[in-house]
């Protein structure tokens, strides 16, 4: 199982690592695209971390799940400017694949039309002008799409796409293990 981690300089340090450490946990493949034209991304703190692909060179989205945008602000702000998003999203979406967002990424998706019909959670103040349903929930599953209201969520975010993706036992797994119990 394969997942695209969408990363823009300004990324959430938490969001993005955290999630992707977890997806790892259940076996999932997780695969970052920096948005930019080099590997090389810098998080909203600074960390520099070297993803695996640039997003312009990933043409066949077929070996992928889901489709996971980080927040943070500036990354938020870098990933709704860069015009390859919508064009990926547009991939995922038309064959019902996860759309995954946190914390401000909700509104990309949003933005793009991609909530309309669906519940959905996101960082306060980054759901006005969406259109679909605000529930402002921790962690919110409507259709095809996953999304959560910030960083403090982001176990539970990962515990989500993990669960749609591979079933509540690989779920409850994870959640064992993150919970440092014994699994038996």
């Amino acid at each position: 199982m394969k997942v695209l981690m969408l990363l823009a300089d300004g990324f959430e340090d938490t969001e993005a690592l955290t999630t992707r450490d977890v997806l790892m946990r259940a076996g999932i493949e997780v695969t970052t695209a920096s948005i930019a034209d080099r590997l090389e991304v810098q998080s909203s703190f600074g960390v520099h971390v070297l993803a695996d692909a640039l997003l312009k060179l990933i043409f066949d989205t077929t070996p992928y799940q889901a489709i996971i945008l980080p927040g943070g602000g500036r990354g938020t702000k870098n990933l709704s400017e860069c015009p390859l998003v919508p064009m990926y999203l547009e991939k995922f979406a038309s064959q019902n694949k996860l759309l995954c967002a946190i914390c401000a990424a909700p509104s990309i998706l949003g933005n793009h039309g991609f909530l309309v019909g669906h519940k959905y959670t996101c960082f306060a103040g980054f759901n006005e002008g969406i259109d679909g349903e605000f529930v402002g929930s921790e962690v919110e599953k409507s259709g095809n799409i996953i999304t959560a209201r910030s960083m403090q969520y982001s176990i539970p975010f990962a515990l989500a796409i993990i669960e749609t993706l591979l079933g509540k036992e690989a779920k409850e797994k994870v959640q064992v293990g993150l919970q440092g119990l014994d699994p038996k």
